[in-house]
Formats: C-alpha cells, structure tokens, sequence
C-alpha cells in the first residue's frame, strides 16, 4: 500500500475507541513538517514528543466544560474516562487559567506548550512539574494508538516503544538515547511531507464526525468540535527575555537591520517578528524571533510569510541577524540549542537563515498560509 492509502485506511475505516488514532496521526504529520529531516528509512519518534502535542489537541475539551472523546461506562460506582488523561490536562488546564495573563481561550494550551518547551523560566516551577507530569501521563494514553494503528495486530504499522538509541532509523531531533520512542515508516513520513495539508484536513474531518457521534449532554455538533480543534491563540507569550538580550546587544554596538525592509534597528524602535507566524505554529526558538520594523511586522507582514522572492532576498541581513546572536554567550548557546533541537545540528549563521527560510517555505505551502 501506498502511504496515501494507508493513512486514508487508518482514518476513515478503522475501528476506533476514542479520538486516540486521529490525534497521532495529525501528531506525527506536525513533527513531520516541523522537522525537515533528509531520511531514507523509518523514522524514530518519542512518546514525548506526540504527547506534547496531544496537550494542545485535547485541551479545549478538557476542563469545566468536557467535550467527551469516546464512549463512556459505569464501572462500580463510577463512570470510566474516554480519555485516561482528562483528570490530569483538565488540572492543568485550570493551573495554567489561574496565571494573571492566561486566559480560558480554548487555544492557550499552545502557549503553555510554547513556554514549557522554550525552557527559558517563563513558567513557575510548580507549573512547569505539573505539564511534565502531564506529559508522562498522555505518553502512557499514545501507546494505545501507536500499538494498535495498522488493522491487522498489534505493531502493524508502528514499532513497539523502546529505548530510542535501539531503534533502526533516523531520530526526531532533540530525542533522548534512553527516552521511550517508536518507529514510522519511511513509506508514512514521505506521504506526511508530501501531504500535509490534505493529511490534516482528513484528520479534523474525520475527528469532528467522530465526536459528533459520542452521546453527551449537552449535543457536539461537528462544526463546534472543528471550530475547537482549529482555535488558534489569542494572545502571545510575552518575550521580554529575548528583547532585553537583542536590546543589550544593540547596546554592545551590534547592527541589526530588518530582514525585510533592511532598515536600521534601535534599542528603543524594534519589533521581535515570527518568520514563522503563530497562527501556523507558536514557535518561539530564537530562530524564529527576528528583529524587525515595527512598522512593516504590524502593517505588512502580520500573520503571513514572506514570497519565495522576499525569503531569498533576506538571506543575507537573516544571516548577519543570526550572527549578532552569536556574539554574547547566552544567546549564542540559547540559539544553538534551539536550532538543533528543530534541525538536528548546531548551523553557521549563513547555514541557519537557508533551513529557517526552507522551513517558513515548507510551511507555508503545506498548510497554505497567506503570503506577500
């Protein structure tokens, strides 16, 4: 079977339980367009790294107002979960709503991850404990679909979760040696790349429909559990770390300029720009936070990415911006740090504004966001 046919079986006909085989497979087709590996075999992924994902998926159906994602059952004298995890996302959910900038928004669950993820002390610790607890708590939850995906057994389609080092293929970058992992094949993550967008539309369609079904009071319509799983953030992680380290810099008498207009920054008139917007994915790796006009960030570019032509162009000031991070050692590490856990290596300068535009590019043409 072609990868095509196999994700189009494993959505549309396989028996299912609950959500847990849509929310991989759209998992896995996010890390796939996340991630622009160079692979000629499978492809080895950490629990983690779906689970992480799950968080933001599951979390406007978790809390006060629970959207149930599977039949439910008396079991003694109380009602079994359809997903094992809701008590704990549904804690920390309302952890993370209790924050004086945190809102009940059903897209907030990205920005916890945002932060979570970026590792740079925004979250209180006690916070931060709880979402790695969760985590390990939704990575027990993706077994289930990872053994059973495949119709004919359990492993049919994916590995058995082991240590990653002992896995055969090519690791997600930023995986752990010793960290539970299981395999894709190669045949799966080509039609994931090639794919994107059509693999995510049939995911969300078929989620909404699923979910419609399931008995709860009040009623889900479809497009109520399509308006949920499409939520994109309100608001934006406050990045005041990274401008006081761009300011400093400044200071120190580096010139940035603008990537897109090629204007000169100053400490005190200077925007921190998505490449990649956050309505396409809240990334906040120093990569993806360039220095630029205010101007043309508010007016111009906002939400989308730039044409092929303007990405080109930009390479050199990308370039000279990724070098004046690399001057002072905190950003230097932070960046490095942050380009291979998305690329899977430390890049010179020159390297990393080719594999960040690559990547805007990708993105850009697989989930058809606006350009200009």
């Amino acid at each position: 079977m072609t990868g095509r046919e196999i994700l189009a079986a494993l959505l549309r006909h396989e028996s299912k339980s609950n959500t847990y085989k849509f929310a991989l497979i759209r998992a896995l087709n996010d890390l796939a367009l996340e991630h622009p590996l160079a692979v000629t075999g499978d492809v080895v992924v950490p629990l983690r790294r779906v689970a992480e994902r799950w968080l933001v998926y599951y979390w406007p159906f978790v809390g006060e107002k629970p959207v149930y994602q599977g039949a439910r059952a008396m079991k003694g004298d109380s009602v079994t979960q359809d997903i094992s995890f809701r008590p704990a996302l549904s804690a920390l959910r309302a952890a993370w709503e209790a924050l004086p900038h945190a809102s009940d928004h059903p897209a907030e669950g990205a920005l916890l991850l945002t932060d979570y993820r970026a590792g740079r002390e925004r979250l209180p610790t006690t916070l931060r404990q709880q979402t790695e607890t969760t985590v390990k708590v939704i990575m027990q939850a993706v077994r289930q679909p990872v053994r059973y995906a495949g119709g004919t057994g359990p492993h049919a389609l994916f590995s058995l979760p082991s240590p990653a080092a002992s896995l055969p293929g090519t690791p997600l970058p930023g995986t752990l040696s010793a960290e539970p992992a299981f395999t894709v094949p190669l045949v799966v993550w080509e039609a994931l790349r090639e794919l994107s967008l059509w693999v995510e539309a049939l995911c969300l369609h078929e989620w909404s429909l699923y979910v419609e079904q399931v008995r709860q009071e009040p009623a889900v319509g479809r497009g109520q559990v399509f308006s949920l799983l499409t939520a994109m953030p309100e608001g934006r992680v406050a990045l005041t770390w990274e401008r006081h380290q761009v300011r400093l810099l400044m200071l120190a008498g580096h010139n940035f300029q603008c990537p897109w207009t090629g204007l000169n920054l100053s400490p005190t008139r200077f925007d921190l720009d998505h490449l990649i917007p956050i309505s396409a994915f809240p990334i906040n790796e120093l990569w993806n936070l360039l220095p630029s006009d205010p101007q043309h960030n508010s007016h111009v570019k906002r939400h989308r990415i730039p044409s092929v032509q303007r990405l080109q162009q930009a390479l050199p000031l990308l370039s000279q911006t990724y070098q004046h991070l690399g001057q002072a050692g905190i950003t230097s590490q932070v960046l490095t740090r942050d380009a291979q856990q998305r690329f899977g290596q430390g890049l010179t300068a020159p390297l990393l504004a080719l594999a960040a535009t690559d990547l805007a590019d990708a993105v850009a043409n697989s989930r058809n966001v606006p350009r200009y």
